[in-house]
């Protein structure tokens, strides 16, 4: 039985003998199987004091209506966060609804934003939901519209707490509401958690967003799935859109969950050393994950990647695959802009927005061409106002999660 699908592609098919070379790369791996494993939603809402009216209301609101989308074998955690974490109701079967909602209207507003202290809080109960076995999925969703205010404030230390979150076994939807919170931080911890960031800036949305992300998370192909990139003597990977870590036989990825029919891409370069003329072996692809039925960790059949390495007066006989060199150049722009948010003027960003507009077109994403079209045209009229550089971090947050195919589910193609 297939789980997941795996596909890897390069920038050209050959190089030149005796030269350093630099190949772009796509891994794609897929979902293919529908699992259904229980998971445990903790809602966690910030309820300080600028949350006040429409804010609250619709995130309690959203947080009510996600009950109408879980199924009786999921469980719901409430909590909320001010300049203190506090948990109003610890995981409850989702079939207890009354307790629940009683839960989520009582939330309460406080001052201050403490965003370390309330991810600290979560590896514990990330930890406590996972310990008995029952439950082997948590799911984040994280509601805020401040900057961190109240202890650790530096974003180094509260990245370092998100990623100690995704270790526990939680991954997370953030979502930054308005616009007065810091995106670069929230994107960048969604990046942790290998999760998502979304920016609303009208609360009212907030409902179908926190309904299509559950959705969107109750089928699962493979759980935990790892990457590494074993490598032979001489070349190396840098990796642009996916945490990873140099190891002694190569470049270790941790991707997360892959839910049904989603497709995450990790893209990167390849640099060579001087190769004499033939096939050059680069290393094999080693893809582990747990499955969703058995919790047993397996392991999809290593891919190899190889190259040809040609004489100089064959270079033009070099064949270049567009689409991937297409989405190397996104994800490099991507993550140029992501690392300097808050930083650039709104002129120095028009060459990296065209080159967004390009390359979405090019990888085929319609949707994120249409967003980065308009986001350059706003700023075109009205300057980068905050509005549209927390739609800018969000739609780059998308494009760097990897997460670009536009796939619609069809009835018959799962496995019940």
């Amino acid at each position: 039985m297939e789980y997941i699908k795996a596909s890897f592609r390069m920038g050209k098919d050959s190089i030149i003998e005796g030269r350093e070379d630099t190949i772009p790369f796509v891994l794609s791996i897929k979902g293919v199987y529908s699992a259904h494993p229980p998971i445990a939603f903790l809602i966690v809402i910030d309820t300080s004091y600028s949350m006040d009216g429409e804010k609250i209301f619709r995130a309690k609101q959203a947080a009510l209506g996600l009950l109408d989308i879980l199924r009786d074998k999921d469980y719901v955690g409430v909590y909320g966060f001010a300049g203190k974490f506090y948990k109003v109701l610890e995981p409850v079967p989702a079939t207890k609804r009354g307790e629940v909602e009683r839960a989520i209207i009582s939330l309460k507003l406080g001052s201050g934003t403490n965003i370390y202290d309330t991810l600290k809080k979560l590896v514990e109960e990330t930890k406590k939901v996972l310990q008995n076995g029952a439950l082997s999925l948590v799911r984040i969703i994280f509601i805020t519209d401040g900057e961190p205010t109240v202890g650790k404030k530096n974003p180094k230390k509260i990245l370092e707490m998100a990623k100690k979150l995704r270790e526990a076994g939680a991954s997370a939807l953030i979502i930054g509401v308005g616009t007065e919170y810091n995106e670069k931080l929230l994107s960048r911890m969604a990046m942790a958690l290998n999760g998502e960031f979304e920016h609303i800036s009208d609360p009212a949305s907030l409902e179908k967003l926190i309904s299509e992300y559950a959705k969107s998370t109750q089928e699962v192909s493979a759980k935990n799935v790892a990457v590494l990139l074993r490598l032979s003597p001489g070349f190396r990977v840098d990796i642009y859109n996916s945490l990873y870590n140099n190891v002694p036989e190569g470049v270790e990825v941790e991707i997360g969950d892959i839910h049904y029919r989603e497709t995450i891409d990790i893209v990167g370069d390849i640099t060579t050393p001087p190769l004499l003329i033939g096939e050059a072996h680069i290393g094999d692809i080693h893809i582990s994950y747990v499955n969703p039925e058995t919790e047993e960790r397996e392991f999809a059949t290593p891919i190899p990647m190889k190259i040809k390495v040609k004489p100089p007066e064959e270079a033009s006989t070099v064949k270049i695959d567009e689409k991937v060199l297409a989405e190397a150049r996104m994800m490099r722009t991507a993550t140029k802009i992501q690392e300097t948010l808050g930083k650039r003027k709104a002129k120095d960003l028009e060459k990296e927005l065209e080159e967004l507009i390009e390359t979405t077109m090019r990888v085929g994403s319609e949707s994120l061409t249409a967003k980065t079209l308009n986001i350059k045209e706003r700023i075109e009229k009205e300057g980068l106002t905050p509005e549209t550089s927390k739609e800018m971090a969000s739609v780059i947050s998308r494009i760097i999660s990897g997460r670009l195919k536009e796939e619609k589910k069809e009835e018959g193609e799962k496995n019940e």
